[in-house]
């Protein structure tokens, strides 16, 4: 692949690799230790997911590595099992890891990409707004100076370290605010340049200069000298099942977040992506991640898209990162060492600030309220119970919302507008209806949930209307029937010609037609009474009505040449529908 590299294509992957690698080394220390993870952890991280993910998927654009919500969904899955920082959270945390490796890989396998669109955007907005006010309280320790053990600070629960917040430090408090100040303005200023980076490169120098550290400055310290040998994590079987549900939270997280990332990105280039071959490339990535000790990963949107802005051509770029962490991490060890903490911290609170997208919010809130109300429940319930519950309740309430439409889903009793041949909701245009033809339309799939629903309405229906002696199903815009809705309608049929009554389908897409073949309700309505459209359908339907009441009572009709409809016995009841190809 490589060896077909033009020098145009190389010197855009280099430049591009080095731009990215400016972000993501201050990133990946800053999210190591948003994970309750040593620093250095953070940049074992970034030099070995890239190559994982890179071996099994062409994505050129797609940089993974640590992403701050992932990390804090592992330090609120590690509280209480380890203490943060220890040889026992380092273990658990490379466990947890493994899973999110091992599921995604499997779901990759068995093409199952479709599981992240149970979190719906609502719920991801509102998911992602409390994990950045939980983020950004988790990193005010040691942006203040203060020891963590001292203030009660938890992933989930951040919030006692306001009752320590008048023993700040002034000079790590200084330090972090500064670095949260840069990385705002300075790309406004000048794009190209790492505001992070530039972050570090100055508060660290400054600190080697006056030996702040010396004075009682948190900084990173000394980073190990060799790469760490591939192992698997030292946990035992209850472990991992308490890690269990984290690593579910994490995976449709990490995956639902990548595909989004990888869609948009290849949709601007005009490229196609594989979603079961990123769940294997994600998986792959986290894999090689616990191996060396790390923690799981996820799609980073920003240097994604500096990725992109970069000039990237090829999958070069995510190998080159990996070599340069690599370098920066055996090779500037020094310079790593005197890096304070409160300048990570900053690093860490600025990007929590990206998750906050309140002109979404503000969007879905308009757009529907039952989207608002779930987006809105799923951040109450992830700041006051955790991250893990907070998503429970988005994916919960998503789902419950879903049912309850889908219970009683929209229907819509149709008429003629004048002068033509279309059929539109008597409740929103003017239109024309005959008293003895009601034609009800159905908006949704029917299933066990919403049988009974379709019942009631076509009662409703002949209830309120008691000359209508046929209703016409309008199900066009029915996608799938299950065997408790065609149980429905045979009652319906069964109590209707049992009074004199009858009902048609209108419109059956493909699907809907087999399952009628295959449970028999297709004879049971008979070939007459399945049309394709309202005007194939309207003189079968005249036809078998009151004439006398059509020519003398009904002044409108809801079909044209109300007059020139063949009476009774003129037509032969055989609907085009009869001639149906099984293909459409």
């Amino acid at each position: 692949m490589f060896r077909r590299l033009s020098f145009a294509e190389l010197r855009a992957d280099l430049l591009a690799s080095i731009a990215v690698v400016a972000l993501e080394v201050p990133q990946a220390m800053a999210y190591a230790m948003l994970a309750g993870l040593p620093p250095v952890t953070g940049l074992l991280v970034s030099m070995v997911a890239p190559l994982g993910y890179a071996a099994l998927v062409r994505d050129r654009y797609l940089s993974v590595g640590p992403v701050a919500l992932i990390c804090l969904l592992v330090a609120g899955g590690l509280h209480g099992l380890a203490e943060p920082g220890s040889a026992r959270w380092v273990e658990l945390a490379a466990a947890l890891g493994l899973e999110v490796g091992v599921l995604l890989f499997v779901l990759g396998l068995v093409r199952a990409g479709f599981v992240a669109n149970f979190l719906g955007h609502p719920a991801t907005i509102g998911f992602n707004g409390a994990a950045a006010l939980l983020t950004a309280a988790s990193q005010i320790p040691a942006l203040c100076g203060l020891p963590a053990d001292s203030t009660g600070n938890t992933a989930e629960n951040p919030w006692p370290v306001v009752l320590h917040l008048g023993e700040s430090q002034w000079l790590p408090l200084s330090f972090g605010l500064a670095t949260i100040v840069i990385a705002i303005v300075l790309p406004r200023i000048q794009r190209r340049v790492p505001a992070p980076l530039v972050a570090c490169v100055l508060f660290g120098a400054a600190t080697a200069m006056f030996s702040l550290h010396s004075t009682g400055l948190a900084t990173v310290g000394d980073l190990p000298s060799t790469f760490p040998r591939p192992h698997l994590p030292n946990v035992s079987l209850a472990d991992l099942r308490a890690l269990a549900p984290t690593a579910v939270s994490i995976a449709i997280v990490s995956y639902g977040g990548s595909i989004a990332i990888a869609k948009a990105l290849a949709a601007k280039q005009r490229e196609r992506i594989d979603p079961d071959r990123v769940l294997l490339g994600l998986g792959t990535a986290n894999l090689a991640a616990a191996a060396v000790g790390g923690f799981a990963i996820s799609a980073s949107l920003s240097r994604s898209l500096l990725m992109l802005q970069a000039g990237a051509r090829t999958r070069l770029p995510s190998l080159l990162v990996a070599c340069w962490v690599a370098a920066a991490m055996f090779g500037l060890s020094p310079v790593f060492r005197v890096l304070p903490l409160a300048v990570l911290a900053g690093i860490v609170i600025h990007g929590a600030l990206g998750l906050l997208d309140l002109r979404e919010a503000r969007a879905i809130w308009r757009a529907r309220r039952s989207d608002g109300a779930t987006m809105l429940l799923t951040f109450a319930a992830t700041l006051g119970l955790g991250l893990v519950e907070g998503l429970a309740t988005g994916l919960l309430v998503a789902l419950g919302l879903f049912v309850a439409r889908t219970a009683a889903p929209h229907t819509a009793e149709l008429g003629r507008i004048p002068g033509s041949l279309v059929y539109r909701n008597t409740q929103r245009f003017a239109v024309e209806t005959c008293p003895q033809v009601g034609i009800l339309r159905v908006d949704a799939p029917l299933y066990f949930a919403n049988a009974r629903f379709l019942e009631d309405r076509i009662h409703q229906m002949f209830a309120e209307r008691p000359d209508m002696q046929i209703l016409a199903l309008e199900c066009s815009g029915v996608g799938d029937l299950d065997s408790t809705a065609v149980q429905a309608l045979r009652n319906v049929v069964i109590a209707l010609r049992a009074r004199g009554n009858d009902l048609h389908l209108v419109g059956p897409i493909g699907p809907v037609r087999d399952v009628l073949a295959k449970t028999g309700m297709d004879r049971l309505l008979g070939a007459g009474n399945i049309h394709r459209t309202i005007v194939e359908g309207a003189p079968v339907w005249m036809s078998r009505i009151s004439r006398h009441y059509c020519e003398h009572r009904c002044r409108v009709s809801a079909f044209p040449d109300c007059t020139s409809i063949p009476r009774v016995g003129e037509v032969t009841g055989r609907s085009e529908a009869a001639r149906f190809s099984p293909q459409i």
